[in-house]
């Protein structure tokens, strides 16, 4: 009952004007995004059919020792609905513009020298639905649904009922200027340098549904039982309701969190989202003709980023040292500990003198979760679009270029590379409280990279016709990749730190453990008969502590991954508009065997095995009936013109 719609709209306008030795250009561009979710999901209505409508109410919470009274089916029959909902048809659409400006002149200084500068602007908003149907969580907002505590939903706008704002505001100082230079130290050398400012592109907001339309007039309503035993609706009447109904705009604040539940609000927007991250580029480099068809070149390129997304760089939600410390507790301490994660209606809270923020609390909840900054949410509250990630990019770079001659033309490059970042995937931050600390290397980094990309063209060496039109002619082509594993995630610590203060942490390394049972890289990996990493190299830390570990480190990577892949060629031409191509391609030309990546995830699960031996589950299996790249295959590809 979905249909999404994911549509770009561009136009792009540039002039160019040659004077001298000047090449002048201006331009801009305007893009729109658009993004449209048109569904009807659950406006037929959807009916639920319970045993409790043909049970007895004299049973209820009773122990019937694996037996059980009434039947779905049978109430279903009966018409009885146990509980039912409509939804309002939807459609909201996002709309995100973005423009840009940019000058920019190629000078030629001298014969040998030529200078490259340039501006470029760019304004990009994060983007707004057309009719302002959009609510996302409000942390100062009063919350009548939890006695007026701060954080309710705020609506999008202007007008009664809204925040007259938008949720976030363009960045107008994206100002990119550029800067390159290229100097013929003599016949066959020459020198590069460049330097540049970029921004980089704002995400569209996808799937924008759901939690971040909440009243803004796609509703929904809901039909509950009373009771055990009665029913909600009856079939033969319908579920009866006025459908101008579920399109109203409530704008209510305190839609969430419903009576007696601590669910989680709308969805939750940076107001910096709008920042485009920002990245400063830099390289030099000198090219070298050895040969009239041979040149070598080395280069060094750096580059620096920040104002990136990074959404679990910040949690609003969780308990810090400050927070507690304002109650008298401190999460070291054990007796504290206790009190913490025990129930907010249980003695032990009680005798410490803490209570429900208000009524209708539930009182299973923690009290943890009470001395949360918005204890009605049971969320982090993670801000969409949050610009605070960074990221440092250094590199050594060699390549040698073979352009074509004598049927051949290769590129070879060697990469030497070190990545750096803040930005953690899979929400794994060891302390959000601590940002400075989560720097680490990325968790794509790849130090080493050696690539090979070559084409061959056989030659008609012979004056026999036949044979040198079967053999000559034919194209030999190949891309071979050769690189470092990427990093293994550190395990997260199995203690009681999202218990306590909702916030995750890293294990610890064990000093002089060895990371590995086996190396990955020594070709002699049996899965079917051994784990690979050892479990002993990684600790919990105490309660309460946070660990001390970085998310990824430089010796503790998977298996390298050769990647080689080859292809045959030809054109068959029959007559001046008539040909026929015809292509062979390889891919692991070489069949070689890559294992799945071992189990990583927790170093105290047990590791097992079946009565054969083989590894079935724990910290460093391998599962041997999967693959980390496939088996070696091909493709035939033709292709005929006339």
């Amino acid at each position: 009952a979905n249909k999404y719609y994911n549509d770009k709209w561009t136009s792009v306008a540039s002039m160019s004007y040659v004077r001298g030795n000047h090449t002048y250009k201006v331009g801009g561009e305007f893009r729109i995004d658009i993004w449209t979710d048109r569904n009807s999901r659950g406006a037929q209505g959807i009916l639920n059919f319970n045993a409790n409508q043909t049970g007895l109410p004299s049973t209820q919470g009773q122990n019937l020792q694996g037996g059980s009274v009434g039947f779905p089916y049978a109430s279903f029959l009966l018409g009885l609905v146990d509980n039912a909902s409509v939804n309002a048809i939807q459609d909201p659409q996002w709309r995100k513009k973005t423009w840009g400006l940019f000058v920019q002149d190629t000078w030629k200084v001298s014969r040998r020298f030529t200078l490259d500068y340039g501006l470029r602007w760019d304004l990009q908003s994060q983007g707004k639905e057309i009719h302002d149907r959009s609510s996302m969580f409000g942390p100062t907002v009063p919350n009548p649904a939890a006695a007026g505590l701060p954080g309710g939903i705020v609506y999008e706008g202007y007008g009664p009922g809204r925040c007259d704002c938008r949720f976030t505001s363009p960045y107008p100082y994206a100002i990119g200027p550029r800067l390159g230079a290229a100097w013929q130290i003599d016949d066959k050398t020459v020198l590069r340098s460049g330097f540049g400012i970029t921004y980089t592109n704002l995400p569209t907001y996808g799937y924008f549904t759901n939690s971040a339309i909440l009243g803004v007039g796609f509703d929904q309503r809901v039909w509950d039982n009373p009771g055990f035993g009665e029913s909600a609706a009856v079939l033969r009447d319908g579920l009866q309701h006025n459908p101008s109904d579920l399109y109203v705009a409530t704008l209510n604040p305190g839609l969430r969190p419903t009576p007696g539940q601590l669910n989680a609000p709308s969805t939750t927007i940076d107001p910096n989202g709008a920042r485009p991250g920002r990245i400063f580029q830099w390289n030099i480099g000198l090219q070298r003709e050895i040969l009239p068809s041979l040149l070598v070149e080395a280069a060094y390129v750096g580059n620096r980023g920040n104002w990136l997304t990074a959404n679990n760089l910040v949690s609003p939600n969780a308990l810090s040292d400050q927070l507690l410390s304002q109650y008298g507790l401190n999460r070291l301490n054990p007796n504290d500990q206790a009190l913490l994660v025990s129930r907010i209606d249980s003695p032990l809270a009680q005798s410490r003198g803490f209570r429900a923020p208000y009524t209708g609390y539930p009182g299973s909840a923690t009290v943890a979760q009470t001395l949360r900054p918005f204890p009605q949410f049971n969320s982090a509250l993670t801000p969409r679009w949050a610009p605070l990630g960074n990221s440092w990019y250094d590199s050594l770079q060699a390549k040698v270029t073979k352009r074509y001659s004598h049927g051949l033309d290769l590129t070879a490059s060697f990469t030497w590379q070190k990545e750096m970042t803040n930005i953690i995937p899979n929400n794994s931050v060891n302390n959000v409280f601590n940002r400075a600390n989560q720097k680490t290397i990325a968790d794509n980094s790849q130090p080493l990279v050696f690539v090979v990309a070559f084409n061959y063209l056989t030659p008609r060496v012979t004056e026999n016709r036949w044979i040198r039109n079967a053999l000559g002619g034919w194209t030999v082509g190949g891309l071979l990749r050769y690189s470092s594993g990427t990093p293994i995630p550190v395990p997260l610590a199995t203690t009681n730190m999202n218990q306590l203060v909702f916030q995750n942490t890293f294990m610890n390394r064990v000093p002089g453990e060895p990371l590995y049972l086996k190396n990955l890289d020594g070709g002699d990996v049996d899965p079917n008969a051994e784990f690979v990493l050892n479990p002993k190299a990684w600790a919990n830390p105490a309660p309460g502590e946070w660990g001390v570990s970085a998310p990824f480190y430089n010796d503790y990577r998977y298996a390298r991954r050769p990647d080689e892949q080859f292809s045959l060629g030809r054109e068959f031409r029959f007559a001046e508009r008539t040909r026929l191509s015809v292509r062979a391609e390889f891919f692991n030309a070489f069949n070689r065997y890559f294992p799945a990546n071992p189990d990583s995830g927790n170093p105290l699960q047990t590791q097992q095995r079946n009565p054969q031996g083989v590894p079935t589950a724990g910290f460093g299996r391998i599962n041997s009936s999967n693959l980390g790249s496939a088996p070696r295959n091909g493709q035939l590809v033709a292709r005929f013109e006339f």
